[in-house]
């Protein structure tokens, strides 16, 4: 009888491999200029939070809210006041043939999708579009926590400075 050979003890891959623990930061922005960014980072400073800065180089970084079914450029000015008085005062006729009006300055995109929903929410029908130019980004980096909750909850301290931010895993 010839012995079989025995295959090697070998420990699972699996086992080996250290699992490493979620963790979690607040993100706020992005913003489009560097004194934007110094602004937020002052105020997190100033209430005895640390930060850290990232700069991106991105595509297209801000974007525009366009309102662009304008019958005539008669109509123009009549837009243009009634969006001023529901408190959009940065509105702006940027082309004329055809009419198109542009409401606020272009905005990062999560900035540009929250004005365009809240003119929505008045009845304008809009657009956003990305706008040439600037390809530079910042976005302010604060916190390591353990647990989504725990950052989310964070997240709401930060709300009451007057800061919007977003809760994201980090690697």
């Amino acid at each position: 009888i010839v012995p079989t050979p025995s295959a090697p003890a070998t420990k699972p891959a699996a086992a080996s491999a250290a699992v490493a623990p979620r963790r979690f930061a607040l993100d706020l922005g992005p913003f489009t200029s560097a004194s934007d960014a110094e602004r937020v980072e002052r105020t997190l400073t100033q209430a005895g939070l640390q930060t850290v800065r990232l700069r991106q180089q991105t595509g297209p970084a801000v974007y525009a809210v366009l309102i662009e079914r304008i019958v005539g450029a008669a109509e123009v000015p009549v837009l243009l006041t009634s969006l001023r008085e529901q408190g959009f005062a940065a509105a702006t006729l940027v082309q004329r043939d055809p009419p198109v009006v542009r409401v606020g300055e272009p905005l990062p995109l999560r900035g540009a999708v929250e004005l365009a929903e809240r003119l929505r929410a008045a009845g304008q029908p809009v657009r956003v579009a990305a706008q040439p130019g600037g390809n530079v980004a910042y976005t302010i980096r604060h916190g390591t926590f353990t647990s989504k909750a725990e950052a989310q909850a964070h997240a709401e301290e930060l709300g009451r400075l007057g800061l919007s931010s977003q809760v994201i895993q980090v690697r």
